[in-house]
């Protein structure tokens, strides 16, 4: 007779559950999403793709090169890889708002290129709803203009879409030599 109690108390508890649960979202209702790494340059939000970038540092140990332009900061030995690290504040003509302490070098690949990109901070993941993408509008991006796609609104605050691979594919990347006269 106990076993039939239980039985019943335990068949009452999952009717109350399914009747008093929170129905699922329809599939036509759910809402496609951009994922992509969220980081801080020149006091500009950005996002870059999530598949760009490979890893997230503090900013290593440099050895310096000679002969080399301002945004060339050296290279560094990153588990065996020697990675060139760009300063994308210098590269870009922006004035850091943030303390060198809280610096990240993103570092990403095209194809066989591998190199390090110094941020003034990481936002780590950032989602994004596809329909809040833009165009970039009329906003004062200097330099970064030629490589930002889009910009997403999320809160109240902008992040503005970079395109990696672009930069890596540009020509001016790749012109690290100091000129002499």
């Amino acid at each position: 007779m106990e076993t039939n109690t239980a039985l019943e108390l335990l068949k009452n508890i999952r009717e109350a559950t399914f009747q008093n649960a929170a129905p699922l979202p329809s599939k036509e209702s759910s809402q496609a999403v951009w994922q992509g790494l969220g980081f801080q340059l020149g006091g500009i939000r950005l996002t870059a793709a999530m598949g760009d970038v490979v890893e997230i540092l503090k900013l290593p140990k440099l050895a310096g090169l000679p002969v080399v332009k301002s945004w060339m900061l050296g290279i560094a030995n990153v588990r065996g890889r020697l990675i060139p690290i760009v300063d994308l504040h210098e590269y870009f003509g922006l004035t850091p708002t943030l303390p060198r302490s809280q610096w990240r070098v993103l570092v990403v690949e095209d194809q066989e290129l591998v190199a390090g990109l110094l941020v003034e901070q990481s936002h780590g993941i950032q989602h994004f709803i596809d329909e809040s993408f833009e165009p970039p509008g009329d906003s004062d991006l200097g330099q970064l203009r030629s490589h930002v796609s889009g910009a997403f609104r999320q809160g109240g605050r902008v992040f503005y879409q970079l395109d990696i691979q672009s930069i890596l594919q540009a020509e001016r990347f790749f012109d690290v030599a100091e000129t002499t006269n």
